[in-house]
């Protein structure tokens, strides 16, 4: 970023509507911007930097196409997946999503409430790569939770 400044969650209200989704957002764009897809860098990057709004690139051919690639990506992967994965990569996104959670709390609160410090301490670390979605073993990219595998079988079988 050349003059080293970064958009904040405020300037992305105007597409987030909320607090929440607009912190949910920079931080999605954080991860985009040192992903391996290069348009979804670039987009990334641009919105970050802010010499591209975040409407310009959600309403892109070539970089709602790349997003779009990505979350065919997961939920491919997602109903590949055996039970025994599913069942573990919820169990790794919702240890994920709690120590997330937690630092959220601290870093908008500065300070600890109605949770004592051996709490936090008790939480497992998420794993390396950072990130619910790593399918065990196989380096692919599965869904959050179980992503394609909350569906029981249909008479035809798993989809």
């Amino acid at each position: 970023m050349p003059d080293g400044r970064e958009v904040d969650q405020a300037e992305l209200l105007g597409v987030a509507k909320d607090e929440e989704r607009a912190r949910s957002l920079l931080r999605a764009l954080r991860t985009l911007s040192t992903g391996p897809d290069p348009k979804l860098r670039e987009m990334a990057n641009g919105v970050l930097r802010g010499s591209l709004t975040a409407e310009q690139a959600f309403t892109d051919p070539e970089y709602t196409a790349a997003l779009f690639s990505g979350a065919d990506k997961i939920r491919r992967a997602g109903e590949l997946r055996t039970e025994a994965e599913a069942c573990e990569a919820g169990e790794r996104f919702g240890a994920w999503q709690a120590t997330r959670e937690a630092g959220d709390e601290s870093e908008s609160q500065g300070s600890e409430q109605g949770e004592s410090q051996s709490d936090t301490s008790a939480r497992p670390a998420p794993q390396q790569p950072s990130g619910p979605w790593r399918q065990s073993g196989t380096g692919e990219v599965g869904g959050p939770g179980g992503l394609g595998s909350s569906r029981p079988a249909g008479p035809l079988g798993r989809r």
